[in-house]
């Protein structure tokens, strides 16, 4: 097409300028997408968490999740009564897809972090020792086995706290479970952070689903592993609704080509695999 226009030029100026044309397309770089880390070509790993083993979770969320057929992991602190009176349910759960996570027995947290008042003394961390707060992880770890049979679990820190009486848990804490999540501003861990005892997650408590669509539909552009921390829901404390939430499954179950729902755990492994596939 581009020689038709050219009738009238000689046969070795045609040959040059082809030389030229096709020298420069060599030299352009051809814009090519990376592939996509996650499985299936899913542009976005969606991890959905629950803390504190509460009876919205198995009244309200879990249900909720069969029904789209998406998995989710439950941070579970062992003294909760939900344990000790529905732990056949929390069973039934983990034999359903759902994971159980490690967050601790008592819950302990800084009392002398602001708006801590509630924190009883007994549940005081800046009062453990940094050997009570290991055995109090790896008793719940030996609980939580005794319910679903699993030997490795990732954990939560409740509160979101890291130091016990003064000192940094996460190297021993290390030794225990494969990866523990925090919270941010946009839930996002980045493909190649390899710090796996800061996981990020979303607090989708009072969110309406538009605000929780947002939060996935931002992570496309990074192909992130996105993460949400959720309490109760449709109940409880520290709530989303129960439409809200529903409402921002429905949207990840329309589109398993963008989103590849995970419990944290198999997240967690996949993406550790694939750093090391692409040498991150």
């Amino acid at each position: 097409m581009f020689f038709q226009s050219f009738s009238g030029v000689s046969r070795g100026l045609k040959s040059a300028l082809l030389g030229v044309m096709v020298s420069a397309m060599a030299a352009s770089p051809v814009s090519v997408a990376a592939p996509s880390p996650w499985p299936g070509g899913a542009e976005v790993a969606v991890v959905l968490t629950y803390d504190d083993a509460l009876d919205s979770h198995l009244d309200v969320a879990i249900p909720q999740l069969n029904e789209y057929r998406l998995p989710g992991t439950f941070y579970l602190s062992g003294a909760r009564p939900s344990i000790r009176m529905r732990l056949h349910e929390w069973r039934r759960a983990a034999q359903s897809g759902h994971e159980l996570g490690n967050h601790m027995l008592y819950h302990p947290c800084r009392k002398s972090v602001a708006n801590r008042s509630w924190v009883k003394p007994w549940q005081d961390l800046d009062k453990y020792t940094l050997e009570q707060f290991i055995d109090e992880v790896q008793a719940t770890n030996s609980m939580l086995e005794a319910i679903d049979g699993e030997q490795q679990r990732t954990f939560a820190y409740p509160c979101g706290d890291m130091l016990a009486g003064g000192q940094d848990v996460i190297p021993e804490l290390k030794k225990l479970v494969p990866a523990a999540r925090l919270y941010s501003a946009d839930g996002q861990h980045r493909l190649d952070d390899k710090d796996f005892y800061r996981v990020a997650s979303f607090d989708g408590a009072e969110k309406s689903a538009d605000e929780l669509i947002a939060v996935v539909e931002a992570a496309r552009e990074n192909n992130s592993l996105v993460g949400f921390m959720f309490h109760g829901v449709g109940g409880d404390y520290i709530t989303v609704s129960e439409d809200d939430h529903q409402a921002l499954l429905a949207h990840l179950a329309a589109h398993p080509d963008r989103y590849w729902v995970a419990t944290m755990r198999e997240a967690v492994a996949h993406l550790k695999k694939e750093q090391q596939r692409l040498n991150l």
